[in-house]
């Protein structure tokens, strides 16, 4: 009996062993792929915010962008080549955050390239109004007036872009917004986007919502 108890109590000290390092090893997985999601949203909260940066010009921006998506780029790459025994869902969690910052960022570097052409586009409606004012004969006046109908139209196709731009945002930023909910809810509040950079995707949506024509 004492033999059996022995033997018993062996297993159990090697079971309880198992469990002990099984769940060490599952939360060093977690680990990395919540600091992943930190990593990440840094990344892309900085290009967000780089446009606000004084005297930065568009291409340092587009040229930031690109390599913050590289950085992205290598982030899954390191996860997707990590070795996961325990907890690969957090890793594709984590992988799929990265994936919805990435789409933020190329939404973010869109809308600029579109405010670049209403930048040039509002410039040359403003020389072809001033090219009609100061007009004095009549084939100039009908030169700069075709000038000025076809910058006015160049400016409206680049606003309609604009439009349907935001529009094709939306379910970018919600699906970012939800992502970020199931890595906090997983790897707890500090983990994913920080509060201010949540908080301004989600009054994005809001606005949006109140921006659409309602019904009756």
């Amino acid at each position: 009996m004492k033999a059996l108890a022995s033997i018993l109590f062996a297993i159990a000290i090697a079971g309880a062993g198992w469990f002990g390092w099984t769940k060490y090893q599952g939360n060093q997985e977690s680990s990395v792929a919540a600091n992943a999601t930190r990593a990440a949203a840094l990344q892309m909260e900085r290009q967000l915010n780089a446009r606000k940066e004084d005297g930065i010009t568009f291409v340092e921006y587009f040229k930031r962008g690109s390599s913050v998506i590289e950085k992205l780029d290598e982030e899954v790459a390191d996860l997707q080549t990590k070795p996961w025994s325990y907890r690969q869902k957090d890793r594709d969690l984590a992988i799929e955050f990265i994936d919805q910052c990435k789409a933020v960022v190329r939404a973010d570097q869109a809308e600029m390239r579109l405010l670049l052409e209403q930048s040039t586009a509002t410039d040359a409606l403003d020389v072809a109004k001033k090219d009609v004012d100061e007009a004095t004969s009549s084939v100039a006046i009908e030169f700069a007036s075709k000038r000025r109908s076809r910058a006015s139209e160049d400016l409206i196709q680049v606003l309609d872009k604009l439009i349907e731009n935001a529009k094709q945002n939306k379910p970018k930023i919600e699906k970012m917004i939800a992502t970020d909910d199931a890595v906090k809810s997983r790897f707890g509040k500090d983990a994913g986007l920080s509060e201010a950079t949540s908080l301004k995707l989600k009054h994005y949506i809001a606005s949006e919502k109140d921006a659409q024509p309602k019904d009756g």
